[in-house]
């Protein structure tokens, strides 16, 4: 907005603003806290009491989710985020598959972890190296994501041979500012093909364009963030795949099918119609 002279008029920013302004720096310092806490407290304790690893990383898995639980709900009575959700139960009730999710902002693991009991990710490599996170990451057995695609899909068709669900967000980092999805990677493509289970998509609703890449945490929306987080119906493998390409065709296919995918969903979306 301007003046009659064409001059910006400044918003003023009332109580509640500067109080999620100090609620959210609270809640990240809390966030990295409680990660270091867990990684020198309960997890060593897992790992003397615990001998065996898989059962081990399971706890941990479960931990984990509990204490996004808890963030979550610390975040929400704070004034900062809540989530709601549709179809939850599909994600509670699924074994073996792999979940994929679009990645709007820098809480969307912790708020489709928080609703569930255990599950395995893909992370970042930076995570293994993060003082508040590596502890945890490690803990639960996660898998890294780093540049031995290989090694990755090893690791994912062990886990889901294994009856566990794979939560992995196929852009690979965090949308840019100002748009509904970023470049999508081939690893969830790669993984399906060579694993041929079935695909569960989250759809990650958000009414602000905020903790976006490149966005900083200070830089908090005008009002409390809310996310939406729909679970839609499997995609089995077989519906999208096409056997009589090439492996590098497979992917690139299956990887333009997810992305469409989104980009119909996303269309009313905070991001307008940037894609």
């Amino acid at each position: 907005m301007a003046d009659k002279h064409g001059r910006p008029i400044r918003s003023s920013k009332g109580f509640n603003w500067y109080w999620r302004l100090l609620a959210t720096g609270f809640a990240f310092s809390s966030f990295g806290l409680g990660g270091l806490l867990l990684a020198i407290t309960i997890f060593p304790a897992m790992m003397i009491i615990l001998r065996d690893r898989a059962k081990r990383r399971k706890y941990a898995q479960f931990v984990i989710c509990r204490g996004f639980r808890l963030f979550t709900w610390m975040l929400d009575v704070t004034g900062v985020a809540v989530a709601q959700t549709e179809n939850i139960e599909r994600l509670r009730s699924a074994r073996g598959a792999l979940i994929i999710a679009n990645h709007p902002t820098l809480l969307d693991v912790v708020m489709i972890l928080a609703q569930m009991d255990r599950c395995q990710c893909v992370v970042k490599h930076e995570l293994f190296r993060n003082p508040f996170m590596a502890g945890v990451v490690r803990a639960a057995g996660f898998i890294r994501n780093n540049d031995d695609p290989e090694n990755l899909i090893s690791q994912a068709r062990d886990h889901l041979a294994n009856g566990a669900c794979i939560l992995i967000f196929p852009e690979g980092t965090r949308t840019p500012s100002r748009r509904k999805l970023g470049q999508l990677q081939r690893g969830v493509a790669n993984i399906a093909i060579e694993t041929q289970v079935d695909l569960i998509p989250v759809v990650v609703h958000c009414n602000h364009d905020t903790l976006k890449k490149g966005v900083p945490w200070y830089r908090i929306p005008p009002s409390k963030i809310r996310f939406r987080l729909v679970v839609d119906a499997p995609l089995s493998f077989g519906d999208i795949a096409d056997p009589t390409l090439s492996r590098a065709k497979q992917a690139r296919l299956l990887t333009r099918i997810i992305k469409d995918y989104y980009l119909d969903r996303l269309t009313h979306d905070f991001a307008g119609n940037r894609t």
